[in-house]
């Protein structure tokens, strides 16, 4: 009996079996054997119970296993506790199989011929209870571990839901400083987000808790209240983002309003460039830019329209998805005005690039028509100098200089030839300048079309940058063409008055030359008239002497006829030497170069005639002198 109060727990694995044996020995002794068999199927029910409670406790832990690998949804952060559940299983169906194999040995040890086999069932029914405990302590270690999955999980979309939140908030503050109007809504977020953190904070305190956690009780408390406050923090995500969602659609509402705004001022001034210039293409703009402003207004009306109904949307409701569908329409109706706008801004430069292209063409046709004039100036100045010399080689011979006249004329020549050339150059920059507006204008038109294919704001606001920056070059080139024609039209007429100057010398020389003509003819007519009248007077003495003579009659008929003739001769002299007086003075008094010139003209045909007459005379003479 001292064998039955034996606490086996405290001897030592060496001395278990002989203090096992004698308990049993001593029961034996004092029962009978009928007694015996009773005892044995009792230890094989109990054996049979164990097997069964532990294969129920494996199954049960391999359930658990299933759910904590079902709960933790592939997170890393459940991959810890998803362990324990395995391992808890894994143990739990080891023990199942000891208490199952017990069992059997237990079942062979009743059936064996042996004296000690109540002894040797009762053992393995040990063994067996012994694998029953630890298999359902492994069961709710299993069980525990996907509270814990649960709870981590929840502690993981509890912080999802409040990083989310903060992420809405940092949204509607976002809009807010685009719009003060959007400032109940910020504040709005900023609650929901800062309640859904708290309850992050809560799931992450019940998560800790049901790690710690060794009574399964426990474990479902902690984890059903992480799931509850990932809960609450789902719902005050959802409320930051519908708040969020509706500050995004009415900025959007009020940036469509304002893109609008903008498109019906850009087209102003495009009308007003198109109707100031009255250039076709510049009207074809205008035209372009009129589509472009329906456009923003029709995007700005559905902008407000999905922005109205985005604030009539309820504050609590399952997700924010209707909100942001409608915020995300008023967004891209926002988008689409934005897009007109800039068309419509890109529409000036276009219109701008095309009046700047009408006006250099003509800028650059005046400054060849210019040049071509610089050049007909040149060619006057070149023919005025020529004459100047012409009339240089004619005062040369009568014994009058103009060089003054001459090289003046010459310089002058260049000068007019120097001012053209530079015409001609000027209005070749005036023309390249032309083209590369043309090529600017190309510039700002392609600008257009790729604003039209544009997708998103950055490719807009390159376009209009690329449009703004093509327009003002081919301004900037305008004005260089511009510059550089007003330059041809001051050579041109530079040049005009150099041609102007060189035909004013070449007429000085032409005056000063005719006055020494005539001077010079009246002279040698003068002289051709006193020697005709002297020739004359010796005719008629001549005459005289033959009348005196014993020459013939009809001799001295003959010698008073040349005589006479003579005298007649030298009256034509003397009467062309008054013309040539006459002309002479009339060249020497006149201002006008063409009138001396035709009075010099006169007075060296009187000279001719004075000098033919003195011939005459001259022969008269000789002819009377021959009559002896």
């Amino acid at each position: 009996d001292q064998c039955d109060t034996i606490n086996l727990g405290q001897v030592t694995e060496q001395e278990k079996k002989p203090v096992e044996q004698a308990s049993v020995q001593a029961q034996d002794a004092a029962k009978p054997e009928a007694n015996l068999e009773e005892q044995k199927k009792e230890e094989l029910q109990k054996a049979q119970t164990a097997k069964a409670k532990s294969a129920t406790a494996a199954t049960a832990a391999e359930t658990a296993k299933k759910n904590a690998e079902s709960a933790g949804k592939g997170l890393d952060v459940a991959k810890e506790a998803i362990k324990k559940a395995e391992t808890a299983a894994a143990e739990a169906k080891n023990q199942a199989d000891i208490a199952e194999k017990a069992a059997n040995a237990a079942k062979d040890a009743a059936a064996a011929e042996k004296e000690d086999k109540l002894n040797d069932v009762k053992s393995q029914v040990k063994i067996a209870e012994g694998a029953l405990t630890s298999a359902e302590k492994k069961k709710t270690e299993a069980e525990i571990a996907v509270e814990i999955v649960k709870a981590v999980v929840a502690k993981e979309e509890a912080q999802k839901a409040s990083d989310e939140a903060h992420k809405a908030y940092e949204k509607a503050q976002k809009a807010f400083k685009t719009t003060k109007t959007v400032e109940k809504l910020k504040d709005k977020a900023d609650t929901a987000a800062k309640k859904a953190k708290g309850e992050a904070d809560k799931a992450e305190t019940a998560a800790r808790e049901a790690n710690s956690a060794e009574d399964l009780r426990v474990a479902k408390d902690k984890a059903t209240a992480a799931e509850e406050a990932a809960k609450e923090a789902k719902k005050e995500q959802v409320k930051a983002e519908i708040a969020a969602e509706v500050a995004k659609a009415k900025v959007a509402k009020e940036e469509a309003e304002e893109a609008q705004k903008k498109a019906e001022e850009a087209k102003k001034i495009v009308d007003k460039i198109a109707k100031d210039s009255e250039v076709p293409e510049a009207q074809k703009a205008a035209e372009f830019a009129t589509e472009t402003v329906k456009k923003a207004t029709t995007a700005a009306t559905e902008a407000g329209k999905n922005a109205q109904e985005a604030e009539k949307s309820p504050e609590e409701a399952a997700t924010s998805d209707a909100v942001k569908g409608k915020a995300d329409a008023a967004e891209k109706a926002a988008g689409e005005a934005k897009k007109a706008m800039i068309e419509t801004e890109i529409a000036i430069e276009v219109a701008k690039a095309e009046v700047i292209y009408a006006e250099v063409k003509k800028t650059a046709q005046e400054a060849e028509k210019d040049a071509t004039e610089a050049k007909e100036q040149a060619e006057k100045a070149k023919a005025a100098a020529e004459e100047a010399k012409t009339h240089g080689e004619k005062a040369e011979k009568v014994g009058e200089s103009t060089k003054a006249h001459s090289d003046e004329a010459q310089q002058e020549n260049k000068n007019a030839k120097d001012a053209s050339e530079e015409a001609e150059n000027r209005a070749v920059d005036a023309l390249e300048e032309a083209y590369a507006v043309e090529a600017h204008l190309a510039r700002t038109k392609n600008a257009a079309e790729s604003a039209k294919s544009a997708t998103d704001m950055s490719e807009l606001e390159k376009a209009k940058e690329e449009a703004i920056d093509a327009a003002n070059i081919a301004h900037q080139k305008w004005l260089k063409a511009t510059q550089a024609a007003t330059i041809a039209k001051e050579k041109k007429e530079a040049a005009k008055v150099a041609a102007e100057k060189a035909q004013k010398e070449a007429t000085a020389a032409k005056l000063k030359a005719a006055k020494a003509e005539a001077k010079k003819a009246e002279t040698e007519a003068v002289k051709a008239a006193v020697e005709a009248r002297a020739a004359a007077e010796e005719a008629k003495q001549e005459a005289a002497k033959v009348g005196a003579s014993k020459e013939p009659q009809e001799t001295k008929n003959k010698a008073n006829v040349e005589a006479e003739a003579t005298g007649n001769e030298a009256k034509r002299a003397e009467d062309a030497a008054e013309e040539a007086k006459e002309a002479a003075k009339k060249a020497n008094e006149a201002t006008d170069a063409n009138v001396a010139r035709s009075e010099a003209d006169k007075a060296i045909a009187a000279a001719k005639k004075a000098k033919k007459a003195r011939e005459k005379a001259a022969y008269g003479l000789l002819k009377t002198k021959n009559q002896y």
